[in-house]
């Protein structure tokens, strides 16, 4: 039976038990509104006997005051009458009223036995006034015969009040009884109910309240990042679909979870492949960039220094033909180029020496950072054990503990340092070796220089001799440069155009950079966040 069918059910039961719970209501108000006119009927039997009792000693003093009513007082006789008539009237009107009543057997009877005796007393009391007002002495002799009929009335009178008295506690007696057992029967049923219906309200409650705080726990675990726990399903109704429902969402959330977990790690991996490409990239991109520049720049002091050639080849012709005369000043210029050349070499020899003297001294400058190095790993870890040891004990040691953190976080940066001055003491190193061998170069140079400039001095009667064939030459040279000058200038456009190109793709691959560095922070934060879930 699933929760709705439950539900309809328990409604249709309670339905049923408060209509019996109802019905037992009414049975009881029936019976009360039975009783109440059992008693109410009563009461007015009680009050008209009573009424009709009080006419009965009514009529015996209407009576005695006849006898009191002074001869020739008409007024009085006549007041006398009256009341004596409407006493009489009254008792006849209380009788017939209980007479007419619905009342026990024996008071109808009693009722019915007290006519006779009603009429005999009210005819005797009219005949005595009548007597007593025409002659007050001679009436009295009829008196013991009044106080006889009022003898026998009032006998009969305190038997029927006797029998009234009776109906009225029978009349209390069972209304008593009805409220009584109205209050049981009612107490009874709303125990009963009450217990029925809390049966039932457990029952549904147990059956419905309990998968559905499974439900709730397994929500929550869920919401908490929880998806180890196991939903068992053990109903067919509509709670056991909701655990269905949870354990079919925990699974699929369990393997999306696991799957992004996944593409996040190849997600991060890949962005951070992409960062280094485009970082290299972007250093490759940037170095083509300068080189095209340069080569822009070195192309268009070419282009200039050829159009300065062609346009001093013009002039070489005419300088060819002087170029004789200053031959043999030349010589003595070559001589004084011979000794710049010597004391260039010595110079030069000088600064390798020098250069070489600080290699030495930077090699002793990373063997004295090794050892500062060292020294700071061996500071590292002794505040680490210190650290430790101040966490061991406790409040005392938590001072010493903060300064030996302080002492740790020192050592890390001096560290940290000496591996970046190591770091440049490389390059120092790498840079010095280059300057001496450069240096080298330069001293076999000028050494060479020096040998040429020896052979200049042969090769200047050489140059009076190739003037003239230069002069000859320098119009074909003309021609060529005029030619070179065209070819260049289009060579420098395409290096322009070339040097643009490599500061666009130094652009793109900069932003490309941001934006995988960007999609490796988006991996790294989603990859924290599925973290949270337990699978």
């Amino acid at each position: 039976m699933n929760i709705r069918q439950k539900m309809i059910a328990s409604g249709v039961l309670s339905v049923a038990v408060a209509a019996g719970l109802g019905a037992v209501g009414f049975w009881g108000q029936t019976q009360l509104n039975g009783a109440l006119a059992q008693n109410e009927l009563s009461v007015t039997a009680l009050r008209n006997h009573l009424e009709g009792d009080m006419m009965h000693d009514a009529l015996r003093a209407d009576v005695l005051a006849a006898f009191s009513v002074e001869a020739g007082d008409a007024a009085a006789a006549e007041q006398v009458r009256k009341d004596l008539r409407e006493h009489a009237d009254w008792f006849k009107r209380a009788l017939t009223a209980n007479a007419q009543l619905p009342l026990p057997a024996d008071i109808q009877q009693a009722i019915a036995q007290s006519q006779p005796a009603l009429t005999a007393y009210i005819a005797e009391a009219e005949q005595i006034t009548e007597a007593a007002l025409r002659d007050a002495q001679a009436a009295k002799a009829g008196m013991p015969a009044f106080m006889q009929r009022f003898s026998e009335l009032e006998a009969k009178n305190e038997a029927l009040s006797s029998l009234i008295e009776e109906q009225v506690s029978a009349a209390h007696q069972s209304g008593q009884t009805a409220v009584s057992q109205a209050s049981i029967y009612l107490i009874t049923g709303i125990v009963l109910v009450s217990l029925l219906l809390g049966l039932i309200t457990w029952s549904l409650m147990r059956s419905v309240l309990g998968p559905l705080q499974r439900s709730v726990d397994a929500a929550r675990a869920i919401a908490s990042g929880n998806l180890r726990g196991r939903i068992d399903v053990d109903r067919q109704d509509e709670a056991g679909h909701l655990l269905q429902a949870l354990a079919e969402m925990q699974g699929n959330l369990g393997r999306m979870i696991s799957s992004i977990n996944q593409h996040s790690e190849q997600l991060q991996h890949t962005a951070r492949t992409l960062t280094g490409t485009a970082q290299r990239i972007l250093q490759d991109s940037t170095q083509q960039a300068d080189s095209a520049t340069s080569m822009a720049a070195a192309m268009e002091q070419m282009i200039q220094n050829i159009a300065q050639v062609s346009t001093h080849a013009h002039d070489a012709k005419g300088i060819s033909a002087h170029s004789g005369q200053l031959a043999d000043s030349g010589g003595q210029v070559i001589l004084g180029v011979v000794d710049g050349m010597n004391r260039i070499a010595e110079a030069v020899t000088s600064s390798s020496e020098t250069i070489t003297e600080l290699g030495r001294s930077s090699e002793e400058i990373h063997s004295i950072i090794q050892v500062i190095k060292s020294i700071a790993e061996q500071t590292n870890l002794l505040a680490l054990n210190a650290a430790i040891e101040a966490a061991r004990a406790g409040e005392a040691g938590r001072g010493f503990a903060v300064v030996a953190d302080e002492v740790r976080n020192l050592a890390a940066r001096t560290a940290h340092s000496t591996q970046e001055i190591t770091d440049m003491i490389g390059r120092i190193r790498s840079n010095t070796h280059l300057a001496v061998d450069s240096m080298q170069a330069g001293v076999t140079r000028v050494n060479d220089g020096v040998a040429l400039a020896h052979q200049a001095g042969d090769s200047i009667n050489e140059i009076r001799d190739g003037a003239q064939r230069a002069a000859q030459v320098v119009e074909e040279i003309s021609h060529t440069i005029g030619e070179q000058s065209n070819a260049s200038s289009e060579v420098a456009q395409r290096v322009e155009q070339i040097a643009q190109m490599a500061q666009h793709n130094a652009q793109a691959v900069n932003e490309l950079a941001h934006s995988a560095e960007e999609l490796e922070r988006v991996a790294q934060g989603m990859r924290n966040a599925v973290m949270q879930f337990q699978v």
